[in-house]
C-alpha cells in the first residue's frame, strides 16, 4: 500500500464563506492510458493524438472524468479535507484540458450549514488563465 500524504483536517466551524483552497496537476500519458483501461473508455480522442488533431483538437484530451478526480483530491485532501463525503458534484466542461498542460482546480466555500453538516463549494478548473470546467460540489463534513 502507497503511504498516503496527510489530509487537511478543517472541523465544521472552520468552514466560512469565501475560504479557498486550490490543487495544481497535470495529466500524463501514463495516467490518461491507465484511466482508459480502468473505465474501458478507449475513444481515440482521448487515447490518439493524431486523431484527436483530425477533430479540431490540439491534442488527445484529458478526460473529463480525471479532472473529476482532481476535484475528489481538493475536497477530501484541501476543502474540506479529512472528515468529509461528496453528496453531490455537477460539472460544466467548456474547454478541452491536454495531455502535460498545466492545470490547477479551485474551490471555493459558497454556502455552510451547521445543522445539516454541508458545505457548498464553487469549483473552477482553469489552464493557462482560462476556464475549462465550472460547477458546484456538495460535501458533508463529518462532525
Amino acid at each position: 500500500m502507497t503511504h498516503a500524504p496527510p489530509s487537511r483536517v478543517l472541523a465544521l466551524g472552520e468552514l466560512v464563506e469565501g475560504l479557498q483552497a486550490c490543487v495544481d496537476f497535470s495529466v500524463t500519458a501514463t495516467q490518461m492510458q491507465q484511466f482508459a483501461e480502468l473505465s474501458g473508455d478507449f475513444n481515440p480522442l482521448h487515447t490518439d493524438d493524431e486523431f484527436a488533431r483530425a477533430k479540431g483538437f490540439d491534442g488527445a484530451v484529458v478526460y473529463g472524468a480525471l479532472m473529476v478526480a482532481k476535484v475528489s483530491q481538493l475536497i477530501g485532501m484541501q476543502l474540506p479535507g479529512r472528515d468529509s463525503v461528496w453528496a453531490s458534484v455537477a460539472l460544466d466542461f467548456r474547454k478541452p484540458l491536454y495531455v502535460g498542460q498545466a492545470a490547477q482546480v479551485e474551490g471555493v466555500v459558497t454556502e455552510v450549514s451547521e445543522s445539516t453538516g454541508m458545505v457548498v463549494l464553487k469549483v473552477t478548473v482553469r489552464a493557462a488563465g482560462k476556464v475549462l470546467a465550472k460547477g458546484t460540489a456538495e460535501v458533508v463534513v463529518g462532525r
